[in-house]
């Protein structure tokens, strides 16, 4: 988008999983910018920019050769979002040329627009093989999904796993919503080896690419130490809160009294600050401290919606994530690719 604002062309030097170094396609030009990868991350951060004052001879390109179609997709993606927009490549062509200065073919804009009509109305699957070629992880999310999601549905995801049960065994992944009537809204499935940090940033990644960037994200999940770590790689600006119901089996896995279970619920549900302090100010004292102490150190923020820092609303646990994988119970012996049709035939 810089070097389409400012009508001049640059070309890769290198490339790879970790280094991009890209130069003005003018040789005696000094424009230049080099980015690393950020470790543990699918992010690349500029570590040195040299923005010299570009000559005469860098703005004699006309062709626009970084105005591919993903690109002009991108830009023009927000013309597609409402279902009866009619936007045609003639269209595209005339604003794209009006906006930069750029002229570019009908084709490269009928190609921008498929771009960017899969973008927002697609369905996305991803498949992976490891290094003999068989099969590591799958991703999938329906297009309607994606985009009701997107236009329609709070964001608030509650992701969870549920183990398969087929011959080769793997871990089903599972990104689920609520509706407007508070029903479960199914979002996205991945399958992987098991619930380990390579697979969780792999599925996080393609539900990355699947829905955008989006404002006041909110992830829930259980306590899994590989969600909280591939969320922070993935969605470094997402809240991620953990789910009630899991933290107070916690409690009664620790042998904590019964009794301070649904006390400790009443105050994950508080409004406010103040009933909260007052709640667990009660916990303080029914049992010494010691259930107070292991609350404050698993974070206030993360699961009570006084002190959560974004919107919570009223998706306190995971349960929607759980009773998409009660509904899969039996499918969940199949192999892979019936496994995706079902999930498929389920949705539609």
């Amino acid at each position: 988008m810089h070097a389409l604002h400012f009508h001049f062309e640059f070309k890769v030097a290198k490339s790879t999983k970790t280094l991009l170094v890209v130069r003005c396609k003018v040789s005696e030009c000094k424009w230049w910018l080099r980015a690393t990868r950020v470790e543990d991350t699918c992010f690349f951060v500029i570590k040195v920019y040299r923005d010299e004052q570009l000559s005469s001879s860098c703005f004699e390109f006309h062709e626009a050769r970084q105005a591919t179609g993903w690109v002009v997709g991108e830009c023009i993606k927000s013309k597609y979002e409402g279902v009866s927009c009619i936007y045609r490549p003639n269209d595209i062509v005339k604003d794209f040329e009006r906006v930069h200065g750029f002229s570019i073919t009908y084709g490269k804009a009928w190609g921008a627009r498929e771009s960017a009509l899969h973008s927002l109305h697609g369905t996305v699957t991803h498949i992976e093989s490891n290094s003999i070629n068989r099969f590591k992880y799958c991703f999938m999310a329906i297009g309607p999904s994606l985009r009701g999601f997107r236009t329609c549905v709070r964001p608030e995801i509650c992701v969870d796993e549920t183990h398969l049960k087929g011959k080769y065994l793997g871990t089903l992944f599972v990104a689920t919503c609520l509706d407007g009537n508070n029903q479960v809204y199914p979002l996205a499935f991945g399958v992987g080896d098991s619930e380990n940090d390579d697979a969780w940033t792999w599925f996080f990644e393609k539900l990355n690419g699947a829905i955008g960037s989006m404002d006041s994200l909110v992830f829930i999940s259980d306590r899994n130490a590989s969600i909280e770590k591939s969320i922070r790689r993935v969605f470094p600006e997402v809240i991620h809160g953990v789910c009630m119901y899991h933290l107070g089996q916690n409690l009664k896995s620790k042998k904590f009294s019964d009794s301070v279970i649904p006390v400790f619920y009443k105050a994950a549900k508080s409004y406010n600050k103040v009933e909260f302090q007052h709640i667990m100010n009660q916990i303080r004292r029914f049992d010494a401290g010691n259930v107070f102490k292991y609350l404050s150190e698993g974070g206030f923020e993360k699961w009570s919606r006084a002190y959560f820092p974004g919107q919570r609303y009223n998706i306190m646990t995971t349960n929607i994530a759980e009773c998409l994988n009660g509904i899969l119970r039996d499918a969940r012996t199949l192999p892979i690719t019936k496994l995706m049709d079902h999930l498929q035939s389920l949705l539609q």
